[in-house]
């Protein structure tokens, strides 16, 4: 039985000291990318997407290296997407203004796995639509998790077009606000979407779509909690789902991740930093080994990678949600 192996992505960058919202994807390749936004502090004009991956077979990360940049704005909430005639997609936001509120939405493709990008253009003319999860992919419909960063409402983008053109869904609306939709296929064919609560936290929101996602359901309250803080849902190779998040309804510590069966029923849960400090924003992938893989935001100084097995999980505590 494989254990949880847990080291750094690379070690706290002095040129660029806060490190935060990473994202993951397993290439076909094998590979493994990562990529998060980095700077002086969050918003600062010289905070670039940093990018570094892991060959298949090797324990070593590259050095962390700029994957998107716009002088004079601040960058984040980088997402990946791998298309089918080879190409690799990046969505991210670039500050116009001061903060989040005038963030645009932008995509940037690479025809060679990520070691070179086209220049990046926009999606669309909205500000404060933001990204943080992965799209989902279905009978060739593009679905794109995105929030509005004003209203505090999820929103979903949907391309039927290979992203030539995008529809903005109607927004997701709960009592104190939500954002960072995350999707996933129920056994039934549904999408079920988790939602981060607004507010000083509490709780994850679930939802539901039977159109591809571009109706959902009356949002409501999960037993999970949530402290107002990024996470993470995966459907598993297996069929279960994984959770990646805090187990607090007010502080970004403990960081854990959580294993269900199909119906939702959180049956396990490992724990991974315990500390009084910020471990946010985690991230998961599954290779074709159905090696599970974590990244995360390690006190903002750098993110930290894990790698564990399934089997390891349901070796956990019992969580019973």
């Amino acid at each position: 039985m494989v254990a949880m192996i847990a080291r750094p992505l690379f070690e706290r960058l002095d040129d660029r000291p806060m490190a935060h919202c990473a994202t993951l994807i397993a290439l076909p390749d094998g590979r493994l990318l990562a990529a998060w936004f980095g700077g002086a502090y969050e918003t600062s004009p010289d905070v670039v997407i940093l990018g570094c991956e892991k060959p298949a077979g090797s324990e070593v990360w590259s050095e962390p290296r700029i994957i998107a940049e716009a002088a004079g704005r601040s960058l984040g909430q980088p997402v990946f997407l791998p298309r089918p005639d080879g190409t690799l997609w990046l969505f991210f936001d670039a500050i116009m203004g001061n903060d989040w509120t005038s963030a645009q939405p932008y995509r940037q493709i690479s025809k060679d796995g990520g070691a070179s990008w086209l220049p990046a253009e926009p999606i669309m003319d909205y500000p404060g639509l933001m990204f943080r999860s992965r799209p989902l992919v279905s009978a060739g419909r593009i679905l794109l998790p995105a929030y509005d960063e004003n209203t505090w409402q999820s929103r979903m983008l949907i391309s039927d077009d290979d992203g030539v053109s995008w529809q903005l869904t109607e927004p997701i609306s709960t009592p104190a606000g939500n954002i960072h939709p995350t999707v996933v296929t129920r056994p039934d064919g549904r999408l079920l979407a988790y939602l981060r609560t607004g507010g000083s936290g509490g709780n994850l929101w679930r939802t539901e779509s039977s159109d591809g996602g571009e109706t959902w359901s009356t949002p409501a309250a999960t037993a999970l909690p949530n402290p107002n803080s990024g996470f993470d849902l995966m459907r598993l190779q297996s069929g279960r789902l994984a959770l990646a998040f805090n187990n607090s309804p007010s502080l970004r510590t403990p960081l854990c991740v959580a294993l269900a069966d199909e119906g939702e029923h959180w049956r396990w849960v490992q724990t991974f930093e315990t500390d009084h400090a910020e471990f946010s924003y985690p991230t998961l992938a599954q290779t074709t080994d159905s090696m599970l893989h974590l990244v995360y935001t390690y006190r903002r100084e750098h993110i930290q990678y894990a790698s564990f097995s399934e089997a390891w999980l349901m070796q956990g505590a019992a969580y019973g949600v």
